[in-house]
């Protein structure tokens, strides 16, 4: 939408009243749930594990 639309406060009221309401039906998403079980985070606890098995403490 060009930037030189004036809209009527109507208008303004009625889109800010849509996009409120539109914010507040939209469940939560369950992020809790998620954590560590994304492909990502799956990845990079392997790598963690492979990185731990590989380095050895260095001897004085």
């Amino acid at each position: 939408m060009p930037d030189d639309v004036d809209l009527s406060q109507d208008e303004i009221v009625r889109r800010r009243d849509d996009a409120i309401r539109r914010a507040l039906n939209t469940p939560p998403k369950p992020t809790k749930e998620l954590v560590g079980k994304t492909e990502r985070a799956q990845d990079q606890a392997k790598s963690r594990v492979r990185k731990a098995v590989r380095s050895k403490p260095k001897s004085p």
